[in-house]
């Protein structure tokens, strides 16, 4: 349950910090805009995605660490 949250937590900060840094980026072009969207924006929704894609694309585990054939 806590690595869901930490997830849900990784993707709710960085598309906050997309959504509060993309209008000023695109209508200022402020470097400091784009840095907190592709330095902090960014990274924080792909590892927020990944944790949740990786365990999908992973395939089903089994506890005692054997595999089907």
């Amino acid at each position: 349950m806590t690595a869901m949250l930490l997830r849900i937590a990784l993707l709710t900060v960085g598309a906050g910090a997309i959504e509060i840094g993309i209008v000023p980026a695109l209508a200022t072009g402020s470097l400091i805009d784009w840095a907190l969207v592709l330095v902090i924006g960014v990274p924080l929704l792909i590892a927020g995605s990944a944790g949740f894609m990786g365990p999908l694309l992973g395939g089903p585990s089994r506890k005692d660490g054997k595999h089907r054939a």
